[in-house]
């Protein structure tokens, strides 16, 4: 019991700092497609609607989707 705690310990901040990495990454995939879309002589609410429709959702990769993992993880492992 008190060894799955640590590991919790563990866990935790290192799926908070992946968290953050994939967030920074898909803002700047946006950010440079909308750019690249401009450039390219799209006009800029047309490149911005398409950037907003083509990026991922922040839901997706939200707090409340990392508490939901360990929920699916118990359910495949067999020991």
């Amino acid at each position: 019991m008190v060894l799955s705690f640590f590991r919790l310990l563990f866990l935790i901040p290192k799926l908070l700092w992946n968290l953050a990495g994939i967030k920074r990454t898909i803002r700047k995939s946006k950010r440079k497609f909308k750019r690249v879309l401009v450039k390219s002589g799209v006009p800029k609410e047309l490149a911005e609607e398409l950037a907003n429709e083509y990026a991922l959702p922040d839901d997706i990769i939200s707090l409340k989707a990392l508490v939901k993992i360990p929920k699916y993880l118990k359910y495949t492992r067999r020991t």
